[in-house]
């Protein structure tokens, strides 16, 4: 078996590293394409400077590397999908092939060759896969419209793709699926970043990235939730809802200590929370009234939408917002939508929740977020989806 896989990871980075783009610069223009324009042998390249008919044969050769190679790896004997892991080396002989100095091209197309692979399987093998392939369809339409047909499109593509994609996948299928879509996403940002794109300064300055990254860690109640008890998750929600409300209660009643909290948690804290609860303390107080008041199912969904729904309704509106509505942007309020029936689907999926009350989650979250209301949108947000679900599974008896 070790002396099969030496040889097919060979094979593989020996046909990872013929780049036709190279051979056909040298043949057409006589240049080496890594020299010219973007300076390497990828797609893109070879479109701007050899025209689309060389770019085409580029294409085809580079999308087909890695399947070529996992074919080759299942003729000698190794099994699936161990033979797709293997086809990583012709990404490696892409990027870095021995005759040219181990500069060639950036194995963008090679790596997502295999993902599309993946993909396609998934959805003719898979019946249940057609949803999450209408899913995914659904969240491309809405990107289009809120972003345009910019390039920046597949940053916010990819993540959700893979996401789909492994939830249907094994264990050892999504660890190779997450490498070849990592290597593509590193890619596509690095040359996202080369171009000179970054976030509007209004993005930057208004969203506290430290309290962004750390949303999604309030996975972790759901989490402690399916592996505990009700009465012990009550126990430790109610203990963090009352550690982030005692100290706001106690930066609030004294404005030296605000003034120095703020300044010095000037990372964590919006400037409008100078003089009240901070959005933190409205989530954590959500939290432990959604599982206080709702079973199970619906309390870990309910907060899923203040979490993702949020995050990416203020990344939305905030970097694309155009149109608006009451006080946010229609765009991100289908940023919310969006981004909020992706997290429940996958929640139904893990958890074996139904679909359409989670799609009835994630609007009413939205509409919550958007309503022109005093209440927090962290308070109201977890609250307003759990009491829907929670209705609307009675109503149609699917509770």
């Amino acid at each position: 078996m070790a002396l099969k896989i030496t040889l097919s990871m060979l094979c593989g980075y020996l046909l990872g590293s013929f780049s036709p783009s190279y051979f056909l610069g040298k043949l057409l223009r006589g240049i080496d394409i890594r020299e010219v324009g973007e300076r390497n042998a990828g797609i893109i390249n070879a479109y701007k400077i050899l025209g689309p008919i060389p770019a085409f044969f580029t294409a085809i050769f580079d999308l087909s590397k890695g399947l070529i190679s996992a074919f080759i790896a299942h003729k000698i004997g190794i099994g699936y999908p161990i033979n797709f892991l293997i086809s990583y080396t012709a990404v490696l002989g892409h990027v870095f092939p021995f005759y040219l100095k181990l500069k060639g091209g950036q194995g963008e197309a090679t790596a997502m060759g295999i993902f599309l692979f993946f993909f396609f399987r998934k959805l003719f093998m898979k019946s249940e896969f057609i949803i999450a392939f209408l899913l995914l369809l659904f969240y491309v339409l809405v990107l289009i419209y809120i972003i345009g047909l910019s390039r920046i499109l597949g940053l916010y593509i990819l993540p959700i793709a893979f996401l789909l994609v492994a939830i249907h996948s094994s264990t050892l299928e999504w660890v190779t699926i997450l490498i070849f879509t990592a290597h593509t996403f590193a890619v596509s940002l690095r040359n996202r970043i080369k171009s000179g794109y970054k976030l509007s300064e209004r993005t930057r300055v208004t969203i506290k990235w430290s309290r962004f990254a750390a949303r999604p860690f309030a996975l972790l109640f759901i989490i402690i939730y399916y592996q505990t008890s009700r009465s012990f998750i009550l126990k430790l929600a109610g203990a963090v809802a009352l550690t982030f409300l005692a100290f706001d209660l106690i930066r609030l009643s004294k404005a030296g200590i605000n003034q120095a909290i703020m300044k010095t948690l000037s990372f964590a804290f919006k400037t409008k929370e100078e003089k009240t609860f901070s959005s933190m303390t409205h989530f954590t107080v959500a939290s432990f009234l959604s599982f206080l008041l709702f079973p199970r199912e619906i309390s870990c969904c309910s907060i899923l939408f203040p979490v993702f729904g949020d995050m990416f309704a203020k990344l939305m509106g905030l970097e694309y917002g155009r149109k608006k509505l009451f006080e946010k942007t229609l765009e991100g309020f289908l940023g919310y939508i969006s981004f909020g029936i992706i997290a429940g689907y996958v929640y139904s999926k893990l958890a074996n929740f139904p679909f359409l009350l989670a799609i009835i989650g994630a609007f009413s979250g939205a509409i919550s977020e958007v309503l022109p209301w005093k209440l927090d949108d962290n308070l109201s947000g977890a609250l307003f989806s759990g009491l829907a679900m929670y209705y609307f599974g009675k109503i149609l008896n699917w509770l």
